[in-house]
């Protein structure tokens, strides 16, 4: 599908023909739902995310103009939706681990936290623009082009960007 394909699709679904959510659901499903799946590794979760991504474009079709890459801004859009989840979701059953805990215990998955804020330093050294770049492309599986398009960016310059994010995870000793 081209990005004046999808815009024609947006300007059917505006105008309440369900032809046009069709066409974008039949092209681009599988495609959310992996890129959600990257996210939350639960399916029936993955699953609820991804269709409630077609719901979402029903109901308010998002402003698109063609040209702007429209898989790369199909992707952008089930990872945060995914990623909104995750974070819902994990204060959730943080909230409940620690009722549970007994005071000064360790939890059983000190490893888990101990990548986690490993993690959480390696991305705070990152620019959100870096963080962006590298999620697209190891969270979502998008290319350098992909990205350049989602973010409009040229695509040198993204592929630099992430180059350097890279490069300040392994100065923290971490390998890709």
């Amino acid at each position: 599908m081209t990005d004046r394909e999808f815009a024609d699709c947006l300007e059917a679904i505006r105008r309440r023909e369900q032809d046009g959510l069709m066409r974008i659901y039949t092209e681009y499903s599988a495609y959310l739902f992996q890129v959600v799946s990257s996210v939350i590794p639960q399916r029936e979760d993955a699953e609820d995310i991804t269709a409630d991504l077609f719901l979402k474009l029903w109901e308010s079709p998002p402003a698109y103009r063609p040209g702007n890459g429209h898989k790369g801004y199909l992707a952008t859009m089930a990872r945060n939706r995914a990623i909104d989840h995750f974070r819902a979701n994990s204060r959730l059953i943080s909230i409940d681990t620690a009722e549970e805990t007994d005071i000064g215990a360790v939890p059983s998955n000190a490893d888990d936290i101990i990548n986690e804020i490993a993690v959480e330093q390696v991305l705070a050294l990152m620019t959100p623009g870096e963080r962006e770049i590298v999620s697209m492309k190891h969270l979502m599986g998008l290319t350098f082009r992909e990205i350049a398009e989602a973010v409009g960016k040229p695509q040198g310059t993204v592929a630099w960007i992430y180059r350097e994010a890279v490069n300040k995870i392994r100065r923290c000793g971490y390998d890709r």
